[in-house]
């Protein structure tokens, strides 16, 4: 009987590990039936924006980025989004993806001023989402918000020596940092990278050894002091616009093409355009990157530059995509970082441009462009021109908004006007150079 009963204990206990392994093998089944988290290319999902943009189908363009963004989940895809729904006037599903902005990181509390008419919805939605830009505005006003975040740099060189060691296998690391990293890196994502084949093209097959040389040289303890000096100016402008925000700055690996930029989130500074030394590797470089990499303490200019961005809110969208549009955004941003910081902007741009005979001949050619979407001739040509100083549209755009400025009585109703217009015609008239819209057409 008691060999029976062991027999029978064995029996049980062998059937209950065979059992115990069958769960786990469902269990491992479906934990790899689990879908693999999709980062789409941008640059596919935008092929068709400007078409279904210019037939109207806002709501259908909507749809599709909001469904590339199910897991990047960036902030600045939701504004999009919302965006296109207030254009197909569907103002509910706008707010709603507002919300999913602000769960995702978006920090700009004024950002209804791109809205117009949406305040004024009656719905428990609005009136959580006004609540929410409430706190937000709340945070945003205090200078001590301010702050260098360098996580994204940071946490990025092991994923980065993963990919460098591994070149067959390179996407799959660049890929698990985007998704791995900080809330941050998915805007920029958004913003800059736009896919894989980008950040693999720049970063391990492009200049390696630029970014390799990058992670030694651009450290936290040389960027202490450099904020301290861009929370000055940052004082000043605050005493000159009191509606002021200050968003977080966040140093990313860029793809040696941008500075900064501003996002809805907060202001993006691409850490690999600060590594100049005697020490830094050109070999990788192409002219225009040997030219355009600056020294770190050149980074409080920039930070300013990119604040300005984050205090604009145009609802001038007839033209948002002109060359009148762009030059005067960029200008804005240019003469009020001047203002904040005393310190004069100086630039190959504006030498050119003190000859009479190069303003008069430059400002023909802004007559003949202004609303044109062609910025060929104005940005981002630096290494397409040849005949002239590259990027003038800034130097322009600088030169129309201080004038303005100085034009107007009263300058903090000057300023308001410079960061919220709905005309940009408007500012270019008060300038000194008014003189080139005469026989234009009323656009």
């Amino acid at each position: 009987m008691r060999l029976f009963c062991q027999a029978l204990n064995l029996i049980g206990i062998v059937f209950l590990v065979m059992l115990m392994s069958q769960c786990r093998g469902v269990t491992d089944i479906n934990k790899k039936a689990t879908p693999a988290k999709v980062l789409a290319d941008l640059n596919t999902v935008f092929d068709d924006y400007e078409r279904l943009e210019k037939s109207g189908k806002y709501a259908e363009l909507a749809s599709k980025i909001i469904e590339a963004n199910t897991d990047l989940e960036s902030a600045q895809i939701y504004v999009e989004a919302a965006t296109l729904y207030h254009l197909a006037e569907k103002k509910d599903s706008a707010i709603i993806m507002l919300h999913k902005a602000i769960d995702r990181g978006m920090a700009n509390p004024t950002i209804l001023k791109k809205f117009p008419g949406l305040e004024n919805v009656r719905s428990e939605q609005m009136e959580g989402l006004t609540l929410r830009l409430d706190s937000l505005k709340k945070v945003l006003h205090k200078i001590s918000n301010f702050a260098l975040e360098t996580r994204a740099m940071d946490q990025f060189w092991p994923y980065f020596k993963q990919a460098r060691s591994n070149p067959d296998s390179a996407r799959t690391f660049l890929k698990a940092y985007i998704l791995e990293g900080p809330p941050e890196i998915r805007d920029y994502y958004a913003i800059r990278y736009y896919n894989l084949d980008n950040m693999y093209g720049q970063m391990i097959n492009g200049a390696p050894e630029y970014y390799t040389y990058l992670m030694s040289h651009l450290n936290n303890d040389s960027l202490d002091g450099l904020k301290n000096k861009a929370a000055a100016a940052m004082k000043t402008f605050k005493g000159l616009y009191p509606n002021a925000v200050f968003p977080k700055v966040y140093i990313v690996p860029g793809l040696l093409n941008s500075g900064g930029t501003a996002s809805e989130m907060g202001l993006f500074i691409g850490g690999d355009m600060y590594g100049r030394s005697a020490e830094m590797p050109l070999h990788e470089l192409n002219e225009w990157q040997k030219g355009a990499i600056m020294n770190a303490k050149d980074l409080p200019q920039l930070i300013l530059h990119e604040l300005m961005h984050f205090q604009q809110n145009y609802s001038d969208r007839e033209r948002e995509n002109t060359v009148l549009y762009k030059v005067i955004e960029e200008g804005v941003c240019d003469f009020l970082s001047e203002l904040s910081s005393g310190e004069a902007i100086e630039s190959e741009q504006l030498q050119y441009l003190k000859s009479a005979s190069n303003l008069d001949s430059v400002l023909q050619e802004l007559k003949r462009d202004l609303y044109s979407e062609d910025l060929s001739l104005w940005m981002y040509n630096g290494g397409s021109i040849e005949d002239r100083p590259a990027d003038l549209g800034y130097a322009m755009g600088y030169l129309i908004t201080k004038s303005y400025y100085r034009n107007c009585k009263d300058k903090k109703q000057c300023l308001e006007d410079l960061l919220n217009t709905n005309d940009m015609k408007a500012i270019l008239k008060g300038s000194d150079y008014g003189r080139i819209l005469e026989e234009q057409p009323d656009i």
